[in-house]
């Protein structure tokens, strides 16, 4: 499969007329009746709306041709058939996509929610795009070509710089098993300044790029919610890694995943997690 400027640029088309004419119209515009609480295991807060099942619609239907024979994994559609998953290992082609990443956000009318698409071939993450429509004074989109760079709009990211002071960052800690959580705070705390969760991946991820923040930690590792930011902040010259020293991939189970804009900070933090104490690795 090859991936171009040509194939991202139809993406971002469809990825475009998905928000102008689904999502958009329905921010800060939802009857009651339009949320519904989703099962989701271990997440019994989870909700999600009649915009979600749409725009996962209407993105699996207008993608179908830009790579002939691709599967499809959607947030949506695992929800009711969790076997959709496997394909993920298979050498087929396959579109990891979240409709609307921060939902609860999308329903409380708050801007920090995105749509988030990545190409997925033989369990390596060749492709990604990540819009935020609603974000001020304009919204954005990120694209990601595998050996290409991330660009912003357009504009190539490059986040591997140092910054001078502690870094700034997020860990998420609210599907980590209790013990894990504590370690992961206790062995940080003081040593990054808090910022607080935006409660949205594709904004978390965007706040790194943006140079908003300088890592952020995730444990539950749903592969629509992260294949799309690893590979931007891989190729923006950052690093997405395990506690073990291995990178992320779309195959990796539930574990301490550290997502850090440069290499030698994803090392800096995963030495203070590995040294003394006894973070669990995996699920």
């Amino acid at each position: 499969m090859t991936i171009d400027h040509r194939l991202s640029r139809r993406v971002i088309d469809v990825v475009q007329n998905v928000i102008t004419s689904v999502v958009l119209p329905s921010f800060r515009a939802l009857r009651p009746e339009d949320i519904q609480l989703k099962d989701t295991p271990g997440d019994p807060e989870d909700l999600v709306t009649i915009v979600d099942k749409a725009a996962e619609r209407l993105l699996v239907e207008q993608l179908r041709d830009v790579v002939p024979g691709a599967a499809f994994i959607g947030e949506e559609a695992v929800s009711e058939n969790p076997a959709l998953l496997s394909a993920l290992s298979s050498p087929v082609p396959v579109w990891l996509i979240d409709p609307i990443d921060g939902t609860k956000n999308f329903v409380r009318g708050n801007a920090d929610f995105g749509v988030m698409l990545a190409l997925v071939e033989n369990g390596l993450t060749r492709a990604s795009w990540m819009a935020v429509p609603a974000a001020q004074p304009a919204g954005y989109i990120v694209a990601v070509e595998r050996g290409a760079g991330t660009h912003i709009d357009r504009i190539r990211v490059n986040t591997a710089r140092q910054r001078a002071g502690r870094p700034r960052g997020t860990v998420h800690t609210r599907m980590m098993p209790p013990a894990a959580a504590r370690d992961v705070l206790d062995t940080l705390r003081g040593r990054y300044d808090v910022h607080d969760s935006t409660g949205s991946a594709a904004t978390e991820y965007s706040a790194v790029l943006r140079g908003d923040k300088d890592f952020v930690i995730y444990y539950r590792l749903l592969p629509w919610d992260h294949a799309p930011g690893a590979l931007a902040i891989t190729e923006a010259g950052g690093a997405a890694m395990h506690l073990s020293g291995e990178s992320y991939t779309p195959l990796s189970p539930n574990q301490v995943t550290i997502f850090a804009a440069s290499a030698e900070l994803a090392e800096t933090i995963r030495g203070w997690l590995t040294r003394g104490q006894h973070v669990s690795v995996s699920r």
